[in-house]
C-alpha cells in the first residue's frame, strides 16, 4: 500500500507543475478556513430534494397584512346598508408558518313603515392557524382555532379547535398548494332554539394560490368539517388585480353548506362581493 501511494505521488508530481500544486494547496486551506464556506458545503451535503423547492430562505422572516373593504347601499321602499371588512395576514418564520383572518359583515335595513322596526344583522368570524415546521419544512404540525358568530345563519358563538397534520405539497415561482387535516372539537348554539351542540369533528382544508405575471392573483380555499351533528363545507374563490402599488380590486365568490342551522334558515348560502384591498405589508 505504501509503495502504491508513493508511486501515485511521483506520477502526480511529474505531470503537475510545482506552482500548480502549491496554489491548489493554498486554495484548499483558504476554503476550510472560511466558516461560511464550510457551512454552505455542509448544508449542500445534508439537503434533501424537497429542500430545493421549499420556501426561499430570503423570504423568511416575512409578514403580509391585507385589508379588504366593501360597501353596498340601496334606497327606495327599504334603505339597506351592507358593510364588509376583512383582515388577512401571513407570517413566515424559520420554524413557523402562521395565518390569521378576521371578517366583519353588517347589514342595516331601515323600513319606511312606522309599525315595523329596523333590522340589523351581523357576523364576526376570526380564525388562526399555526403551522410548526418539522425537519422537512414542507411537513408541519398545526393548531387551528376559529370563532364564528353568524346572525345570517342564526348560529351563535361557534367555537372550533383542531390539531393535526399540514403539508406544503409544492411551491414554485407562481403557484403553491397546501393542505391540512386533523381531529378537533366544536361547540355552537342555534339562535332560535338556543340548542347547544358540542362534539368531536374531523376538519380538512386545501389552499391553492396562483400569481399571474401582470400582478393579478387567484386564490381557492376549500374546507370541510364532519361530525355526528355538525357538517359544514366552505368554498371561497377570489381573483384580485392591482390598481396601484398597494391597492387592488378583488372579486370573490363564497359558498357555504351548514347543516347545523335552524329549520327557518336554508343550509346552503352564497356570497358574491367586489371590494377594495389595501396591502399594508
Amino acid at each position: 500500500m505504501k509503495y502504491t501511494l508513493l508511486l501515485f505521488i511521483l506520477v502526480f508530481s511529474a505531470f503537475c507543475p510545482a506552482e500548480s500544486v502549491v496554489r491548489a494547496e493554498k486554495d484548499a486551506a483558504d476554503f476550510f478556513k472560511n466558516p461560511s464556506a464550510k457551512r454552505s458545503l455542509i448544508k449542500l451535503l445534508n439537503s434533501s430534494p424537497s429542500d430545493q423547492w421549499s420556501e426561499n430562505e430570503d423570504d423568511i422572516p416575512s409578514f403580509n397584512l391585507d385589508a379588504e373593504f366593501g360597501v353596498l347601499v340601496t334606497t327606495g321602499n327599504t334603505s339597506t346598508q351592507m358593510l364588509k371588512l376583512a383582515l388577512d395576514s401571513q407570517h413566515e418564520l424559520e420554524d413557523w408558518s402562521n395565518r390569521y383572518s378576521i371578517q366583519v359583515l353588517q347589514r342595516n335595513t331601515k323600513l319606511n313603515d312606522e309599525d315595523l322596526r329596523d333590522l340589523e344583522t351581523n357576523r364576526l368570524q376570526m380564525s388562526a392557524q399555526l403551522d410548526h415546521k418539522l425537519r422537512d419544512p414542507n411537513k408541519r404540525f398545526f393548531v387551528y382555532a376559529e370563532y364564528d358568530d353568524n346572525q345570517f345563519l342564526r348560529v351563535r358563538d361557534q367555537y372550533t379547535a383542531v390539531v393535526g397534520w399540514s403539508q406544503l405539497a409544492w411551491k414554485k415561482a407562481h403557484t403553491q398548494f397546501r393542505y391540512s387535516v386533523g381531529p378537533g372539537y366544536t361547540r355552537s348554539e342555534q339562535g332560535d332554539t338556543q340548542l347547544v351542540t358540542q362534539e368531536v369533528i374531523v376538519r380538512a382544508t386545501a389552499n391553492y394560490d396562483f400569481d399571474f405575471d401582470n400582478d393579478a392573483k387567484f386564490r381557492q380555499t376549500l374546507s370541510a368539517e364532519m361530525g355526528e351533528v355538525n357538517k359544514r363545507a366552505r368554498s371561497k374563490t377570489s381573483i384580485s388585480a392591482k390598481i396601484f402599488e398597494r391597492l387592488a380590486m378583488r372579486f370573490s365568490f363564497e359558498m357555504a353548506l351548514d347543516e347545523n342551522v335552524s329549520a327557518q334558515v336554508d343550509s346552503f348560502s352564497t356570497q358574491t362581493s367586489i371590494s377594495m384591498v389595501y396591502q399594508f405589508f
